[in-house]
């Protein structure tokens, strides 16, 4: 069991069966159980991924795993979920009269100037990427740990690391002591 907190980040593209039989099954771990659940499915229509909250809702709520949707801020109005998580250039637009309404509401940084725009935006968490080296971004070299520490050096605000991580402890140990609070799994978890 990791003693990091681990979210659990979604990608239909790495997942061998469909997203709300495998949130289902993430629901359902005991030992690697997710803090909470980041809904991205860049590929499915503004209709379809409103079909698939409401899937992932009744899976969540049941096992008590908080949902945090991606991208769609009227939507998560509608559906009056409270956790959203926004690329920044999309937390830059959010009008600042809805930024009270979550009480999760994270971005992703690559820099320390953007962690630090981040949170005078109003984000409550950080995700900082992507660290180590990871097939979702072949080709790039990750940014590593240096870059990690640097941005929970900069803000006051829970970071959390993604890329390339998945179940290893010694991993967890190395973000943990660079100042990550938790960590966001992606591959691992849709591989499960």
């Amino acid at each position: 069991m990791s003693e990091l907190p681990l979210i659990a980040v979604t990608d239909s593209a790495t997942c061998p069966r469909p997203l709300p039989e495998q949130i289902e099954r993430l629901t359902k771990l005991t030992e690697l159980r997710p803090q909470a659940v980041i809904l991205r499915a860049k590929s499915l229509d503004k209709a379809a991924y409103r079909t698939l909250v409401l899937q992932a809702q009744q899976s969540c709520e049941a096992a008590g795993i908080p949902l945090i949707l991606h991208s769609d801020w009227q939507l998560v109005r509608e559906l009056d979920v409270k956790r959203l998580h926004l690329p920044l250039a999309l937390l830059r637009q959010l009008p600042t009269c809805e930024r009270a309404h979550f009480i999760c509401l994270s971005t992703s940084v690559h820099s320390v100037g953007e962690a630090q725009e981040a949170q005078a935006l109003g984000a409550t968490v950080l995700i900082a990427g992507h660290i180590y080296t990871t097939q979702c971004k072949a080709g790039l070299a990750p940014r590593g740990l240096g870059f990690l520490q640097a941005v929970c050096s900069a803000v006051s605000l829970p970071v959390y690391a993604i890329g390339g991580i998945g179940f290893d402890a010694a991993q967890h140990a190395e973000l943990k002591a660079n100042g990550a609070l938790g960590a966001c799994v992606m591959s691992a978890y849709m591989r499960l």
